[in-house]
């Protein structure tokens, strides 16, 4: 399911993609893809059965496809290793959501982390240590 489509990109660098316009129309649609393909795979990591179909889930999601895909899409066009401090905003935002869903720490509203795949970021229970046992001892 796409989240958000190249006029949302468009829209949030203030240009027009074209065939011949750099990045092309495209490789665009490939950075919304590939986007998606991280968010989607990062929220069925955290238990979310996806593609997310909740309106708040996908209006969520939308946001923050728009940004990481509008990063990819300033870097390709722009070729300069100085962010403006608009694009630095748009990753940071992404990254930090990113690391929030992974942690838990982020719900997809209207969505329920209950997905019959293994879950990716599960917190393992730690072994009980014996403290009476002592390296070397054999069982009598």
């Amino acid at each position: 399911m796409a989240y958000c489509a190249v006029k949302d990109v468009e829209d949030l660098l203030g240009t027009k993609f074209s065939h011949d316009s750099r990045p092309p129309v495209r490789e665009v649609e490939a950075m919304i893809t590939t986007t998606e393909a991280e968010l989607d795979g990062v929220a069925q990591a955290a238990g979310y059965t996806v593609p997310i179909t909740g309106t708040q889930g996908v209006a969520l999601l939308k946001r923050y496809a728009i940004f990481g895909a509008g990063v990819a899409a300033w870097h390709t066009m722009i070729v300069d290793t100085d962010e403006p401090a608009r694009v630095t905003y748009w990753r940071e935002q992404y990254d930090a959501f990113i690391g929030r869903l992974r942690r838990g720490e982020q719900q997809l509203p209207g969505e329920s982390a209950d997905s019959e795949e293994d879950i990716a970021f599960e917190i393992a229970p730690h072994p009980q240590r014996d403290n009476f046992w002592l390296t070397g001892q054999t069982l009598g």
